[in-house]
């Protein structure tokens, strides 16, 4: 148990230092745990979510694809004409397309659409990306929280304990709309120098500047194949859920991604081919999956199942903290580990509590933990999926960021949603609507 903590605290202080490649580091943590017999290759193999890394190694070419026609540059000057070059307009635009696209799609395949989209604009309009990237990361985690689909703690959750894609709508779903509002207001409050000052520098002569500059036309074969093939994995990965209910075809989030992406391969000439593929982020990848062997050495060893043991000693003794208590202690977990094993383990939990008499009801309990480590997720680069999409593609495009950035623009924000969240949570407790 000490050995495999150490080696998880090491890794993640070497990853948060940014001296070494993240990628790296996790596969080399990941690999010192097989060396030394705490997991065997088969049991890291099992850990491994190739789920979540088919999703990615997908939608990383099909944006690949779209980057190379050219398509978030032309996308990003329609934009800028849509909205008469306002910044403000655009970031408004933007973190809440993030909480509402997120309701519906996975956040790794919001955010690295809108990464890519951001960053272009920025560069146009010479505002600094990393602020709204970020404001648009934990916009999606926040949006997320409103759906059954929107986050995978809450498709755990609710398969797991019963509940269904009404039941988070209504009971989520406003708590997470006024918080995506609050993170924008938040957004804005601190960042509006530097959007009142970019948006004052855009004289005429500036603007017809960046229309000849930024005037390049699409490649129109490779924005075909990259427009159908991205929207294909939207719409499978909004129906592949009723699709096997309907049909009884069962296609998982990764193949929804890779299906499209394989016929969009097929469809290019061999060059193309070969510059979107040198494109992928494969280090991303490669992270992932030594995250998710380091994640699945803390699981092994009963980290997550001490950590529900606790709180179910806690309802033993304390039943009116329990609520608060899976709000903020698994919530804070999420931003250093995965949050899908957190509510995993918690789930179980839940329904053991849930038969004892006199406990909160499940409901409440349900609510309180998924927007604890749905926003929780905000706090670290690394605490959600769509985080290390997001701070990998910034690190790759535009430079290094570094952990104390993220935190600094991420945690406060996070905190004021959560402290929102769970007196929301409290309030439903208290009028009975659970």
């Amino acid at each position: 148990m000490f050995f495999t903590l150490f080696i998880f605290i090491f890794a993640y202080i070497m990853i948060a230092s940014e001296k070494f490649p993240r990628h790296w580091v996790a596969l080399i943590g990941g690999g010192l745990l097989i060396l030394f017999g705490i997991l065997s290759p088969f049991e890291a193999f099992l850990y491994i979510n190739w789920e979540t890394l088919g999703l990615l190694a997908g939608m990383f070419f099909l944006v690949s694809i779209l980057q190379e026609a050219g398509f978030f540059s032309w996308l990003a000057m329609k934009s800028l004409k849509k909205f008469d070059y306002h910044p403000v307009s655009l970031s408004a635009i933007l973190i809440l397309f993030a909480a509402v696209m997120a309701m519906f799609i996975d956040s790794i395949t919001v955010m690295l659409f809108l990464s890519a989209l951001t960053l272009q604009l920025c560069r146009l309009l010479k505002l600094d990306p990393v602020p709204l990237i970020i404001a648009e990361v934990c916009a999606a985690n926040t949006g997320g929280a409103a759906t059954l689909v929107g986050d995978p703690p809450n498709v755990i959750l609710g398969t797991t304990l019963g509940f269904n894609f009404a039941d988070f709508l209504t009971h989520t779903g406003p708590i997470s709309a006024v918080a995506s509002l609050m993170l924008l207001g938040m957004f804005y409050f601190t960042n509006r120098k530097a959007l009142m000052n970019a948006h004052s520098l855009l004289t005429e002569e500036t603007i017809n500047k960046i229309e000849t500059l930024h005037n390049e036309p699409l490649h129109a074969h490779l924005t075909q194949v990259g427009l159908i093939g991205f929207l294909s994995a939207v719409i499978l990965l909004v129906i592949h859920n009723p699709l096997a209910e309907w049909t009884g075809i069962h296609i998982n989030t990764a193949m929804s991604a890779l299906i499209p992406a394989g016929f969009a391969l097929i469809s290019l000439r061999n060059d193309d081919r070969r510059k979107t593929l040198l494109k992928v982020d494969s280090e991303s990848i490669l992270f992932f999956a030594g995250l998710f062997v380091l994640i699945g050495g803390l699981e092994k060893i009963n980290v997550f199942e001490s950590m529900a043991g606790f709180l179910a000693n806690m309802a033993a003794s304390n039943h009116n903290s329990l609520v608060m208590t899976l709000h903020w202690v698994p919530g804070l977990a999420s931003g250093i580990v995965d949050n899908v094993p957190l509510a995993l383990a918690m789930s179980y939990v839940l329904k053991d509590l849930a038969q004892i008499p006199g406990m909160p009801a499940l409901g409440l309990m349900v609510w309180s933990l998924a927007l604890g480590i749905d926003i929780g997720g905000n706090l670290t680069p690394i605490g959600a999926s769509a985080n290390v999409v997001a701070y990998s593609y910034m690190e790759r495009n535009h430079g290094s960021i570094g952990w104390r950035r993220w935190l600094g623009a991420a945690v406060p924000p996070t905190l004021l949603i959560m402290i929102f969240a769970s007196i929301a949570v409290m309030a439903k407790a208290y009028i009975g609507w659970h």
